[in-house]
């Protein structure tokens, strides 16, 4: 698995919590997607989905099975 998508590679700390690179970018792209809604835009679906997958990925290394769904 590449280096950036494990949880304990950290990115940067806010506020005393760690931010992995997975996390950040998940959230990133998240506010991406939603961003596009409000501007209409057919490209939220692609942008929303890797957000989705990258959450989905952290949550299965984190044990959080049923956030996955």
């Amino acid at each position: 698995m590449s280096a950036w998508l494990r949880t304990d590679c950290l990115f940067f700390t806010v506020l005393g919590y760690p931010m992995s690179y997975i996390e950040f970018f998940g959230t990133l792209f998240n506010f991406w997607s939603v961003w596009l809604v409000v501007r209409k835009s057919i490209w939220t679906w692609p942008v929303g989905t890797i957000g989705a997958v990258l959450f989905g990925i952290l949550f299965y290394q984190v044990q959080l099975y049923s956030d996955l769904v």
